[in-house]
């Protein structure tokens, strides 16, 4: 019966960490410096400072409301760990929540960029049978932690003990 079915309980959710939202404004103010240097170009280039003023002002004032939206989904992603499974919350004006069954989970790893390296985050990366999930945002130790419950929850191994090339479980070992 669909009433005999665990629910996901949103109190035990775990948001991702503030620094997550740090870089992605980050990212945005970058790119409205870049958008603001492009129309300083522009209007020293035609003579005319009105119309490139006016365009990068709007692409700023775009950049700004994205600056908004960014903060506000940064906000609403978590995850939640439970025995069977992994769940990802997430979306602002769509709510989502995506739930892996260990069992259907073939791959876990940790990724990080640039600017998850210089902000000390990372993110993890769930691939199953069907769709896989990305958990950005996370402490590195955080997303160590959580890699090895999920691999050892999903009985699969991960590559950080075993020498280079012995990767797959679902061969023998190399003799």
């Amino acid at each position: 019966m669909v009433g005999d079915l665990p629910r996901l309980r949103d109190d035990e959710f775990v948001g991702v960490d503030p620094r997550y939202i740090l870089g992605q404004l980050v990212g945005l103010g970058f790119g409205a410096v870049v958008v603001a240097a492009i129309s300083g170009v522009i209007a020293r280039q035609s003579g005319d400072a009105l119309w490139p003023a006016i365009v990068g002002g709007g692409i700023v004032a775009l950049l700004v409301a994205i600056a908004i939206a960014v903060t506000l989904e940064a906000r609403r992603i978590a995850y939640q760990l439970r025995e069977h499974d992994v769940s990802l919350r997430r979306g602002v004006l769509r709510h989502r929540t995506e739930t892996i069954p260990f069992s259907r989970i073939q791959h876990v790893s940790v990724g990080r960029g640039l600017l998850e390296r210089w902000l000390g985050l990372a993110t993890l990366e769930v691939s199953s049978a069907g769709p896989d999930i990305a958990v950005p945002g996370l402490s590195v130790l955080d997303a160590e932690r959580i890699k090895q419950t999920v691999a050892q929850r999903a009985d699969i191994d991960t590559d950080d003990d075993r020498p280079a090339g012995q990767g797959n479980r679902w061969l023998p070992p190399a003799p």
